[in-house]
């Protein structure tokens, strides 16, 4: 009957160390948990992060303002093209190797004559 009281011991020092590990694990978690910590961070003292932001800012604008060079010629008039032209100019610059496609084998079914064997169809 000796084994039953390190039994018992043995089992309390596993349960100890059990606690210990799982609080250790949600420390360690919650410092590797960056973007739960920032947030944090910017709702406590927003001001703070505002202010910050904004130096930073304005520091990198000063830091990577380009010259303007005398030597090159002003253009007189920039030609802005809007969203929508964009758009849709992305749109057919996507879909350009599909309508080539589309088109050439409308092409061979109208005009390559039907008998002929030389021609590949694809």
């Amino acid at each position: 009957m000796a084994a039953e009281p390190e039994r018992q011991a043995l089992i309390a020092r596993i349960a100890a160390s059990r606690t210990t590990v799982g609080h250790e694990f949600a420390v360690l978690r919650h410092r590797l948990d960056v973007p739960a910590r920032v947030k944090d961070s910017v709702m406590s003292k927003p001001l703070a992060w505002f202010g910050g932001s904004l130096g930073a800012g304005l520091l990198a604008s000063f830091l990577f303002k380009g010259r303007k060079s005398s030597s090159e010629p002003v253009p007189e008039k920039v030609v802005r093209r809007s969203l929508w032209s964009l758009a849709i100019g992305g749109a057919f610059t996507l879909a350009r190797p599909a309508l080539q496609t589309w088109a050439m084998n409308e092409l061979r079914k109208r005009f390559v004559i039907p008998g002929n064997d030389n021609v590949r169809s694809r």
